[in-house]
């Protein structure tokens, strides 16, 4: 091979490497580091009345946060919100539960105006449920702390193994990251492994991360607290098979599969029965 043929196939694989690495590189900045979305719901909006807070985690970020106090009880739901979004975009979802409980809204890491840079599928945001779960057991000790969590959030309340917890509502949770990632590059065709692996070396490389590590289906055998699942059947962005596999994981936990509604539609869908079923479940289970 002449060395003008030699430089040339070089180039030929050297350019779309490094054209992958960088499709990669992107979509991994786009996840990790998404952009900031600042809802304008406000618990006044429902009829609430909240305190704001500044709520601090082990490792030193700020979240903002939502308390909403009941009169009389001393049970709480920590409401844990999806991802890319903030606390607004769940108050629709869950300020119902407030009729009955303590309600704590909160803003992850690196999403809303909280602070942190990086969003990690729910691995460093156990960190921010552990922050939640301390303020509310130093405000009301003694009291019962129950975790709702939507999407990622679902997923992130599956990754937390925080004892104050006493039950888990999921809503629409992914029961494996890089199964979900998988699931969204599946139109891709033969560049989804390569872009998914080399996604897994940036995030490994800026965050510590594994997204194969990333699995709340391996969690949610070890759980003996109540756990409620709710998924839409026809859910194209997280497939309801997530939530039969954390079923078939915890076959004490309970599922309901609401007909015919998409990711985040099931209490739009099927309201009265949603508001039934979650009061109920944090009633008998906090």
């Amino acid at each position: 091979m002449s060395q003008l043929a030699f430089k040339i196939a070089w180039r030929l694989l050297l350019y779309p490497l490094l054209a992958l690495a960088a499709l990669s590189f992107f979509f991994f900045w786009l996840y990790a580091h998404p952009r900031r979305y600042t809802g304008s719901y406000k618990p006044e909006d429902f009829g609430l009345k909240a305190e704001p807070l500044r709520l601090r985690t082990a490792d030193g970020i700020d979240l903002d946060a939502w308390f909403i106090p009941h009169k009389t009880s001393k049970k709480t739901v920590i409401v844990c919100h999806g991802y890319p979004m903030d606390k607004s975009d769940v108050l629709g979802l869950t300020s119902f539960l407030a009729r009955e409980f303590n309600m704590l809204y909160f803003d992850f890491r690196a999403t809303g105006r909280s602070g942190g840079f990086f969003s990690t599928g729910g691995a460093r945001e156990t960190r921010d449920i552990d922050a939640a779960a301390a303020f509310v057991q130093g405000r009301l000790p003694g009291g019962a702390v129950g975790l709702f969590g939507f999407s990622m959030g679902g997923a992130a309340v599956l990754l937390s193994a925080n004892p104050a917890v006493k039950a888990r509502a999921l809503d629409a949770p992914f029961a494996d990251l890089h199964g979900e990632l998988e699931h969204i590059f599946a139109g891709w065709g033969p560049l989804r492994r390569p872009l998914l692996l080399l996604m897994r070396g940036w995030m490994l490389l800026f965050t510590g991360v594994d997204i194969k590590a990333v699995s709340p289906v391996r969690n949610a055998a070890a759980f003996a607290a109540p756990m409620l699942l709710v998924h839409g059947t026809l859910d194209g962005t997280v497939p309801p098979s997530n939530s039969a596999a954390l079923k078939a994981a915890n076959p004490a936990a309970e599922l309901w599969l609401v007909e015919g509604a998409d990711h985040g539609q099931n209490h739009y869908t099927a309201p009265a029965e949603y508001e039934r079923r979650l009061t109920a479940f944090f009633r008998g289970s906090l």
